[in-house]
């Protein structure tokens, strides 16, 4: 489409299509948007307008967080991702925000936003999220290493509780994911994995078993068959450093089959048992987040489980 002119939203799109602008090749090229409350609730819809049952369900979302949902575009984004903040107190804990920032540089935008919008589900269903962990004295050191662990297996856990509705909305299973994160070189990390050079078992362990664990879960989100030999070579090279890495990874892959973790009065328990296989000291303190009376959403500490 060539054009002398940037076609407004409202007019005919200058292809000859006869759609408005907006609605053809005008679709999609906001580089750049922050939205807040009702206005970001209307971008989603809008993002998804060709998916009317995936609107509905993102209607839903977006008014149970309401003031609290907020939505950025970006073509400049190298991929999606979403965050729930929570501002926590001794006495207390808050939301501050439920937020999405979409990338729009790929080919897969709604999928991209209703791949977010079900991580914004998750407490809407009932699962809540672990807010506090002890870490042991001896591990005290390595604790940014050991707090980087548990968002990344949160993540891979709520895929597991997301991809059935993701296709119950339509979409195809081949697309739930975007950009996997390549594995390392494996081979390498075992002939390093030496006291000598650094090597701590105790958190070194754990990681093997996030590596396996990543690759194992997301070839059954419908990554491809590269993944699955990614899961192969970490519990391969991994057992060679730690033997145990292999009754433990059974463990884990039978915990996840299981769909224990799916029933949301279970989750808190199914979430440390995953941890206390890796190795990963146990959430001890959990938030939900609820609507009460005045429609709106709050976070509340859970009696220790």
């Amino acid at each position: 489409m060539s054009q002398d002119r940037k076609a407004r939203p409202n007019e005919p799109c200058p292809c000859g299509s006869g759609k408005k602008f907006k609605k053809c090749h005008g679709k999609g090229k906001r580089e750049h948007q922050q939205l807040q409350g009702i206005v970001a609730k209307e971008a989603i819809i809008h993002r998804l307008s060709d998916w009317p049952k995936a609107q509905a369900f993102a209607a839903e979302i977006a008014d149970f967080y309401g003031d609290f949902l907020k939505f950025h575009e970006n073509t400049a984004y190298a991929s999606s991702w979403y965050n729930i903040r929570l501002k926590h107190k001794s006495d207390s804990v808050s939301l501050q925000y439920a937020c999405i920032k979409l990338s729009l540089s790929t080919h897969r935008v709604a999928e991209a936003l209703i791949h977010e919008l079900l991580h914004l589900h998750v407490p809407i269903r009932g699962y809540p999220s672990g807010e506090k962990v002890s870490i042991p004295d001896e591990l005290d050191y390595y604790f940014d290493r050991i707090s980087d662990m548990y968002p990344k297996i949160n993540n891979l856990l709520e895929h597991e509780l997301n991809i059935e509705i993701f296709l119950r909305l339509g979409f195809e299973k081949s697309n739930f994911l975007g950009r996997c994160e390549p594995a390392p070189d494996y081979p390498a990390l075992a002939s390093k994995a030496t006291p000598s050079q650094g090597y701590v078992e105790e958190v070194d362990f754990s990681w093997w078993c996030l590596e396996y664990l990543r690759h194992w879960i997301t070839t059954r989100h419908g990554a491809g068959a590269e993944v699955a030999r990614d899961a192969d070579n970490a519990l391969h090279w991994g057992s060679k450093v730690h033997p145990e890495l292999e009754e433990t990874a059974n463990k884990i892959t039978e915990l996840i089959e299981s769909g224990q973790i799916k029933d949301s009065n279970q989750y808190p328990q199914q979430f440390n048992s995953l941890l206390q296989l890796m190795k990963i000291p146990k959430f001890t303190g959990w938030v939900a987040i609820q609507r009460y009376g005045d429609g709106k959403p709050v976070a509340t500490r859970l009696d220790v489980i």
